[in-house]
């Protein structure tokens, strides 16, 4: 009987899990045009956290108008994101995922690789980073929905921990201190809708 309660309980959440994964639109590295990386570290699975981010500063938003205009503006934003890790001395884009917009997810480091998104938590951790600046407004119903179902997959994958903790990059410091990422706004979204999928 036990046995038999347990297969109903984990069924619907494998096949909703997979649901997700259906729904998601990714944009190969190859589509963005993402470099080689320099280097691949194995990422341990299952991760027992996801770590939210976002992609602009204050000033990044004021000088692009407030967003983006089309999925050719975003996928320049994560080349330009990529360079600058990569002249940073990273081994590639630091983010696991990159979502715009449009509800496009962008493969960075991707589920296998660990990433440099958050110092303290790299080896335990999937980075989602949130293309755009959501101090004040939160990403579309697209990217939200997105960032859902990419959390949702990585669970029924076994890429991420069933009960794993969801933490804003800002609940965890950067490497210079402080940090205001992923925003007040998305941070506030993620804790009430990304936990527990």
């Amino acid at each position: 009987m036990k046995l038999l309660y347990l297969v109903l309980l984990l069924v619907p959440a494998c096949v909703l899990g997979q649901s997700a994964c259906r729904r998601l639109n990714m944009v190969s590295r190859a589509a963005w045009g993402a470099a080689a990386p320099r280097a691949r570290t194995p990422l341990s699975h299952p991760t027992q956290k996801v770590v939210i981010h976002h992609s602009d500063s204050r000033w990044t938003d004021l000088f692009n108008w407030g967003g983006y205009s089309d999925q050719e503006e975003y996928e320049e934003r994560v080349r330009e994101i990529q360079e600058d890790h990569m002249d940073k001395n990273w081994d590639d884009i630091g983010y696991n995922f990159l979502i715009d917009g449009y509800g496009n997810v962008y493969v960075g480091r991707g589920w296998d690789n660990k990433g440099s998104h958050t110092p303290c938590c790299n080896s335990i951790a999937i980075g989602i980073n949130f293309l755009g600046y959501f101090e004040d407004n939160l990403p579309t119903r697209a990217a939200r929905e997105a960032g859902k179902n990419l959390i949702a997959c990585g669970v029924a994958l076994g890429k991420i921990r069933r009960g794993y903790v969801m933490d804003c990059h800002s609940d965890l410091g950067a490497s210079s201190g402080d940090t205001d990422c992923p925003g007040a706004a998305l941070c506030g979204y993620a804790k009430r809708h990304f936990r527990g999928l």
